[in-house]
């Protein structure tokens, strides 16, 4: 889980380099000791609080021997529940640790920026975790953030093996605005405050247990640099930080109004990737393309799919429209459905008896383009598309459920992925990493749990879910009612409609990667899923 290799630079220490390095001492030694009570807030000098075992909460304010006021500091007790500790750190764990200075490992998701040179890349970031939504929307109800829209969540992970620490600083305030946010997990710890003053030698403590919140803001936030100090690590913390913009009528806001703009869209994603995770995915990627890694799909030539149907029912094709690599749909004199199945994932005998079971009338070819099955389906004219849609996918589930579980494996698996992620990188389009970091959120959450009746091809990119979902996409308009015919024979439970938004998103990276410029109706439609990850289940329930 850890990373091994110190990243320490300059005087920066940890107890992987201490040995190499002079030993740094303790340079608050001789600081006027402070702690922070949120009660009163004010600093009360340690050893007045120590003999009282408390804050005396007394009224000599601004008598600098005994304490002071210390405005700009928000504490939430029992910000999150233990078991959402234990599944956060779990989702954290997961991900990809990167060295980081001073002992810290660290998880970015973020812009990139050169504070020296004050410049800013956006490549690398996309957007916030899925995990992170429920805590920032849980943030949000709070009066102090309600306005809050984080551009950055670093979560650092602390540990007192590797003398984890953070030297005193201010967050640099050309680019980060006045509220700096902290979720404390696993353990508990005392951030530091010492005052930007030079001259004046006091120390504040102030104590964050496992699971509170905190907030700088305010004369803490610019009149005092914060640290967690090496003595106050005992076990593991991880720490999660998020970061907003400086506002509006700030320097950099105006003078890079796009960029501003461009940067507050990314945040509002809850579809985000970690730079660790955006750069592994990547080279591993790039080595498989260089070992010859096979990333062609199934080519169905379209040609060769209007001459069938019209030497098979002797009209002509009026519109043709692909709804995914496996599925078109034909309008002639009537409307018909095609779908094509590879002869290596289920047999014509298979096929015959499904099709039976839905009651459809359809006409299965068994002709073989591209060693595929086609089967031309009649839409039912006293049916409207969408009910009979809907119809279609139910009875093909209940149909499936026993005659292909012996003979099917979710097609969906990491090969699967990573002839997709392929794909995505060859083209190098601008948005290639805004369909990267959606397709591995997508991957996350389709697991080899599925029934098989959802999902029943392999390379021809196609699923019920994703057929569903391709749907939908093509008419918006009428998601409920298709959703409702469905339900008619089968009702959804709220895993599977979860799992549908997953689909219609997936379903939508696939149809932008594979046209040569990006369509910017379907980068706007997956920029709004990606902000509403239950867009489905909003509509449908």
């Amino acid at each position: 889980m850890y990373a091994s290799t110190c990243a320490c630079k300059g005087i920066r220490s940890c107890n992987l380099c201490q040995p190499t390095k002079d030993h740094v001492l303790d340079e608050f030694q001789s600081y006027t000791t402070y702690i922070y009570c949120d009660s009163c807030r004010q600093a009360i000098r340690m050893n007045i609080y120590e003999s009282n075992a408390q804050c005396p909460h007394h009224n000599d304010i601004g008598n600098d021997e005994i304490g002071f006021p210390l405005d700009g500091i928000y504490l939430v007790s029992d910000f999150i529940t233990e078991d959402e500790e234990n599944n956060l750190t779990n989702s954290i764990d997961n991900d990809i640790w990167l060295s980081s200075q001073s002992g810290r490992l660290k998880q970015d998701f973020g812009i990139k920026i050169n504070f020296k040179k004050q410049t800013i890349k956006t490549k690398y970031f996309t957007g916030m975790p899925m995990y992170s939504k429920t805590f920032i929307e849980r943030l949000q109800t709070h009066r102090l953030l309600n306005d809050f829209q984080s551009v950055e969540l670093c979560n650092l992970d602390y540990c007192s093996q590797r003398g984890s620490h953070i030297d005193p600083h201010i967050d640099d305030i050309w680019i980060w605005g006045e509220r700096l946010i902290t979720i404390n997990l696993l353990s508990n710890t005392i951030l530091s405050l010492i005052p930007n003053d030079k001259d004046t030698k006091k120390i504040i403590y102030i104590p964050l247990p496992r699971r509170w919140m905190i907030v700088l803001y305010g004369d803490a936030r610019y009149e005092y640099k914060h640290a967690i100090q090496r003595q106050h690590i005992s076990e593991r913390r991880i720490a999660i930080t998020f970061r907003e913009l400086t506002g509006k009528t700030e320097t950099f806001s105006v003078e890079n109004k796009d960029l501003y703009e461009k940067i507050i869209r990314i945040g509002k994603r809850f579809t985000g990737i970690s730079v660790g995770r955006f750069e592994k995915i990547v080279n591993e990627i790039n080595s498989m393309i260089n070992d010859k890694m096979e990333t062609d799909t199934l080519s169905l030539q379209e040609d060769q799919l209007k001459e069938l149907f019209e030497s098979t029912y002797q009209t002509k094709i009026s519109s043709f429209d692909m709804i995914n690599p496996s599925t078109y749909v034909i309008n002639s004199d009537k409307k018909y459905l095609i779908k094509l199945f590879p002869h290596s994932l289920i047999s014509l005998e298979q096929l015959q008896t499904i099709l039976s079971s839905c009651q459809l009338n359809e006409t299965i070819l068994n002709i073989s383009i591209n060693q595929s099955h086609i089967i031309i389906i009649d839409y039912d004219s006293n049916l409207s598309t969408n009910k009979q849609m809907g119809h279609f996918l139910a009875q093909w589930r209940l149909a499936t459920r026993n005659i292909l579980k012996s003979s099917l494996e979710n097609s969906l698996n990491e090969q699967w992925f990573n002839q997709q992620y392929a794909m995505i990188i060859n083209k190098k389009k601008n948005s290639y990493p805004f369909l990267l970091s959606n397709l591995f959120t997508c991957q996350q959450q389709i697991t080899d749990q599925c029934e098989y009746g959802l999902l029943w091809t392999d390379n021809s990119q196609s699923s019920y879910l994703m057929d569903l979902a391709s749907i939908f996409l093509n008419d918006m308009d009428n998601i409920k009612e298709i959703f409702n015919a469905y339900e008619e024979i089968v009702q959804l439970n709220d895993n599977e409609i979860n799992l549908l938004d997953t689909f219609v998103r997936l379903q939508l990276i696939l149809s932008i990667n594979n046209n040569d410029i990006d369509d910017e109706k379907q980068l706007d439609l997956l920029e709004q899923l990606s902000s509403n990850i239950f867009f489905v289940r909003n509509l449908v329930r």
